[in-house]
């Protein structure tokens, strides 16, 4: 269960920041290479895609965990689990590798929690 909680909230911590990024929060040095204050319309649109991503993740972690009903299908569960955990792993070598130092601080951490809690979910479940 600790799993769960701790991958839906940082779900729910990655769906807001987009949100407030597409919305033209001055955060931008935290995201996307990190080099614009505020992002241009391109990638505030893609902050905006990137949100019933982080949904569906929380919905998956939740039911993986028991702390949701079954929202999806169960059969699909696992292969949502697998797949956030390989994106997940994949925003990890990308923060990993910025050049912004803000970037870094803020992308590791929270790719390493939900790929770590979607990587535990898969194997383990409930």
């Amino acid at each position: 269960m600790l799993a769960g909680a701790v991958g839906i909230a940082a779900f729910a911590w990655l769906a807001l920041f987009q949100l407030l990024l597409a919305g033209g929060a001055p955060l931008g040095q935290l995201a996307w290479g990190g080099a614009q204050r505020v992002l241009s319309a391109r990638r505030r649109m893609a902050s905006l895609a990137v949100v019933p991503l982080a949904v569906l993740g929380a919905i998956a972690l939740g039911q993986a965990s028991g702390l949701l009903g079954p929202l999806l299908s169960p059969r699909l569960v696992p292969w949502l689990l697998w797949g956030f955990t390989g994106l997940f792993v994949l925003s990890l070598l990308g923060n990993l590798a910025t050049s912004s130092r803000l970037e870094r601080l803020h992308g590791v951490p929270l790719t390493m929690i939900i790929a770590g809690s979607s990587f535990w979910l898969a194997i383990f479940g409930a």
